[in-house]
């Protein structure tokens, strides 16, 4: 787990649309999350750090997240 400045790095994809609907899913189950993003839409790289798309949350909801994005939402039960 990587940590910077109080949030952790909890995904890391390609583009930014996954990125940001992964973080819309994260935010969805009460789960501050931003994307941190280095891309340049003039200059594609497809490589090295510039290349992609970070997810981060607060340290301390990393396995909260990690298992959202890894398992999904615990199911809710009806009533």
């Amino acid at each position: 787990m990587r940590v910077l400045q109080g949030w952790a790095e909890v995904a890391r994809v390609s583009d930014e649309v996954r990125a940001i609907l992964l973080v819309d899913h994260l935010r969805s189950c009460d789960v501050e999350a931003m994307v941190f993003s280095q891309k340049d839409r003039w200059h594609v790289v497809t490589f090295g750090g510039l290349a992609v798309v970070r997810i981060l949350v607060p340290a301390a909801s990393y396995v909260e997240a990690l298992g959202l994005i890894q398992f999904g939402p615990e199911p809710r039960m009806a009533g």
